[in-house]
């Protein structure tokens, strides 16, 4: 897995991107991550992850611990197959970023996106105004396909970070474990 932090360095031909934080690459990020695979292969494009570095929530001061390290996050997404990671610097100057804006520049200029996979809580762009809606017209646009995956559900509800994070504080490890997608021990 090639690990980029500017987007000149991305290869050329076209990608099946997924965004997001993938905080604990958990199992709602394993499926979506799985889904990320399965529409690359079958269009033979790069499977790239695009996230930023640091998530947002830690540049406005609400990230709590995260769930993973870097680097364990890094391992998690070669074992499911992401060919190119892209951990873009993220600062106050591209928290402004208009949602358009991002994914002209970012997604389809600087990744080449002929797909792009997404949860169905997507957002993306200032205060975080884009989302999968938006997402689909600018694949109009631009010529690329969007992908919805549903959440993952655990115990009737919608496995989360925060959801995970909760269980974890209350001393359930079992659950949060499997919600994690990983066994104890």
């Amino acid at each position: 897995m090639r690990i980029i932090r500017d987007l000149a360095e991305y290869p050329a031909g076209k990608s099946a991107v997924a965004i997001g934080k993938f905080d604990g690459v958990h199992r709602g990020h394993q499926g979506l991550l799985a889904t990320l695979k399965g529409v690359a292969d079958k269009r033979h494009l790069t499977a790239a992850v695009f996230t930023f570095d640091p998530s947002p929530a830690v540049l406005f001061g609400r990230q709590e611990e995260p769930l993973m390290s870097a680097e364990e996050k890094r391992e998690a997404f070669r074992e499911l197959g992401v060919d190119v990671l892209v951990e873009y610097p993220f600062d106050r100057e591209r928290a402004a970023m208009k949602p358009e804006t991002f994914v002209e520049k970012i997604l389809v200029e600087g990744m080449h996106a002929a797909a792009i996979v997404c949860g169905e809580d997507v957002s993306f762009g200032a205060g975080g105004r884009g989302d999968r809606i938006l997402l689909a017209a600018l694949g109009e646009r631009y010529g690329f396909d969007v992908t919805v995956v549903d959440k993952v559900l655990a115990d009737g509800s919608p496995i989360s970070s925060s959801r995970i994070r909760q269980a974890l504080k209350e001393g359930h490890s079992e659950e949060a474990l499997r919600m994690l997608g990983r066994k104890s021990g």
